[in-house]
């Protein structure tokens, strides 16, 4: 049971939501661009143009749409197609003259969609047939034409047709826009009157163009032959002068005969007299143009010896200046090389030295430590290498004398100072010779040192303090040399 409760609601609630659903679809009205949808039955707040607010019964869509109150309210709708009145014509309208006229025209008319117009043809038109609508605008569209027609002339009408049309868009337009309606377009189809006054128009006209044909004949006529007779007198004054300007030709022609035939036979004399003028003239320019080229030949002289002066001395700096530069440059840079060897090797010398001095100073002290110890026998070795060193000094320089050969003679005396002794003796008495020249030249007895070393004590000698033998000075550096070039 209750399934059963429940799909009747369900089935009820469809139900409802189905029916509401057509109920708007078929209420939810919409207007079409030509027409407009007219509500009625519900009093409604409208905004006019200027603002004001008006309560009505009604209410105006235009291409739009709106939800229609079932039973409250009722929907009409209105056209706003173009209505095309094909037989707009108006009989023995009287013009301005009294003339009486018969205008057919065309229009194309239509009712508004402007809010305050189309209120207008809603008051007037709802519910009205469109036949009737469009026979209401015929008649109110020839009644303004027939006021129109009246205040104009039969010329004016036929003539002025877009005047005549332009009143008639103001004027109708404006009556017919009381009621809601526009005017879109009006033609004039016809004009005429059952008179004969249109006709006579154009017979007038005929005349007058005829007349004024004629005229325009006559006049041309007259303007031909005004503009023949003017050609043909200005052809005569013409011919009269070309005429003249040919006899003044032919004055100028004999005038330029006469005075060319002058200028011939002077400009023959004068040629007779330019012949050993223009020789004369020749000689002088060849004498000038000579003269140039020697002028020419010098200078181009003096061109060549100063192109040869320049490549001698460009030649000359080539071979002398140049390479003395360079051997300049060479020599200063081998005095350069040379000052820094000598130093190199003064240094060097020096450093040699001092070492040598050094060398000899250390072992003057081993030796004199050793004379200390050894006494009286160091004295006497000390001496003998002294006498040694002198003795070898000699003997060097008497082995300097070459002797190809030594003869000795031995007299034979037997009284042993022969030849033989005496050389042999010569060199233990050159040594004896030695030892007195050296105590006649400086002093010193070196026999009788020999004999006081030899006479000491041994103890003593022994005892005696050691004498400390200073090193040697030490040797200055060189200075530096340089080489500067000034």
């Amino acid at each position: 049971m209750e399934s059963l409760g429940l799909i009747i609601v369900i089935s009820i609630s469809v139900i409802a939501v189905l029916s509401i659903v057509l109920i708007i679809a078929n209420n939810w009205l919409k207007a079409e661009p030509n027409e407009a949808l007219i509500f009625t039955g519900r009093k409604n707040r409208v905004q006019t143009k200027d603002g004001q607010v008006i309560v009505r019964g009604w209410r105006a869509i235009v291409g739009g749409a709106k939800l229609r109150i079932p039973i409250m309210e009722r929907v009409n709708r209105i056209s706003l197609m173009t209505m095309n009145l094909a037989d707009v014509r108006v009989e023995k309208a009287y013009s301005k003259e009294g003339v009486p006229v018969t205008i057919e025209a065309v229009a194309n008319v239509k009712i508004s969609g402007d809010e305050g117009m189309l209120d207008r043809a809603v008051e007037r038109f709802l519910g009205t047939d469109a036949r009737q609508i469009q026979q209401i605008i015929k008649e109110t569209l020839e009644g303004q034409l027939r006021d129109i027609i009246g205040v104009l002339t039969v010329e004016e009408l036929y003539q002025k047709r877009d005047m005549f049309v332009n009143k008639v868009l103001d004027q109708a337009g404006e009556e017919l826009a009381k009621i809601g309606v526009i005017i879109d377009i009006i033609n004039i189809q016809d004009i005429r009157d059952e008179r004969g006054y249109l006709e006579a128009l154009g017979i007038k006209r005929t005349a007058e163009v005829k007349r004024d044909a004629a005229i325009g004949q006559a006049e041309a006529d007259r303007d031909a032959m005004q503009e023949s007779e003017t050609a043909r007198r200005e052809g005569e004054v013409v011919r009269a002068e070309q005429e003249k300007q040919i006899a003044e030709a032919e004055k100028n022609r004999d005038v330029a005969k006469q005075d060319y035939r002058g200028e011939t036979l002077a400009a023959n004399k004068k040629a007779e007299q330019q012949g050993p003028l223009a020789e004369a003239r020749a000689r002088q320019e060849v004498v000038i143009q000579e003269q140039r080229v020697l002028e020419e030949q010098q200078k181009a002289r003096a061109k060549v010896e100063s192109a040869k002066a320049q490549a001698e001395e460009q030649k000359s700096r080539a071979e002398v200046v140049i390479p003395a530069d360079a051997q300049k440059q060479a020599a200063i840079l081998r005095a350069d090389g040379e000052a820094k060897a000598i130093l190199m090797v003064a240094e060097a010398r020096a450093k040699g030295t001092q070492m040598q001095l050094e060398a000899e100073a250390k072992g003057l002290r081993e030796k004199a430590q050793a004379w200390n110890a050894y006494g009286k026998a160091a004295q006497l070795n000390l001496a003998l290498e002294a006498v040694k060193a002198v003795a070898e000094q000699g003997a060097k320089s008497i082995g300097q004398v070459k002797f190809d050969k030594v003869i000795a003679i031995d007299s034979g005396n037997g009284d042993g100072d022969s030849a033989v002794n005496r050389l042999m003796t010569a060199a233990p008495g050159a040594l004896v010779k030695f030892m007195e020249q050296m105590k006649a030249a400086t002093g010193i007895d070196i026999e009788k040192r020999f004999q006081e070393i030899a006479d000491i004590p041994d103890d003593e000698s022994a005892a005696a303090p050691s004498e400390t033998v200073a090193p040697p000075a030490t040797p200055k550096k060189p200075k530096s040399i340089s080489n500067k070039e000034d």
